[in-house]
């Protein structure tokens, strides 16, 4: 198993690319901590990891609170004994509803709350238990070029920050022996297909799936990728040069 014994902490788990994760990860040996707003969400993709014969831990948290932050790594710590590595997976507010003028502060500040601020508090968090395991991994999420681009000024903003923040975070971390990395997802427009995660097609000529950006974190968060640093790897189909998708909508 690629992952055997890892633990692995996913912030903002939703029902799409971060439970694929969680799932895909416990598949491959990690123990999973999965957190989100949304006790529901998380309580049922452990359930999921445990009927599996696997070992996941589920947390309502809020990863834009700093204590709450302090919390989910300190229980995560004193369940499982370590941290392994951080994905930090939040989304939403993509849409573009409103154009630049039209965006209120409130807005504004939200969506940079949930997308950056969300990936700062979580790193900030992972980093003394990632140093004291002698080194580990950090994932965070962004979205690829042409759906930054397509979403709103918020939207695209804060995306722009997470894969900043990235490089940034993989050259101050780097002595510490901790690799960052980002995940840049073009739309996914498909549900998780089943109730374990398995390889998609092998076809460019379909609809993104949670699936293809929980394999490429997979990689990313394994010893695979031990050289792998200050990278963004884009999954979306080849949308970003204009290679192409089943269809377009904003």
């Amino acid at each position: 198993m690629r992952l055997q014994d890892k633990v692995i902490v996913i912030g903002g788990v939703g029902q799409g690319m971060g439970r694929a994760m969680g799932l895909l990860f416990a598949q491959e040996g990690a123990r999973v901590v999965l957190v989100a707003r949304r006790p529901e969400v998380v309580e049922a993709t452990q359930q999921q990891i445990e009927a599996a014969g696997g070992q996941a831990l589920a947390l309502e948290a809020d990863m834009t609170v700093p204590a709450e932050v302090e919390h989910v790594f300190d229980t995560a710590v004193a369940t499982f004994g370590r941290l392994d590595a951080f994905c930090s997976v939040a989304g939403g507010y993509y849409k573009h509803l409103k154009d630049a003028e039209a965006i209120e502060d409130e807005f504004f500040d939200m969506v940079l709350g949930n997308h950056l601020k969300s990936v700062f508090y979580g790193v900030r968090g992972a980093i003394p238990h990632l140093r004291a395991a002698g080194g580990g991994a950090i994932l965070t999420v962004a979205a690829g070029y042409k759906t930054r681009r397509d979403g709103n000024v918020a939207y695209g903003t804060a995306k722009e920050g997470v894969i900043g923040l990235t490089k940034n975070l993989a050259r101050d971390l780097a002595p510490h022996n901790i690799r960052a990395n980002c995940l840049c997802p073009g739309l996914i427009r498909l549900p998780l297909s089943g109730e374990s995660v398995r390889r998609p097609a092998q076809s460019l000529g379909r609809l993104g799936q949670p699936e293809d950006v929980a394999y490429a974190a997979l990689y990313l968060v394994s010893d695979e990728a031990a050289w792998v640093t200050g990278q963004t790897l884009v999954i979306d189909g080849g949308a970003e040069v204009y290679a192409g998708q089943p269809y377009d909508e904003r």
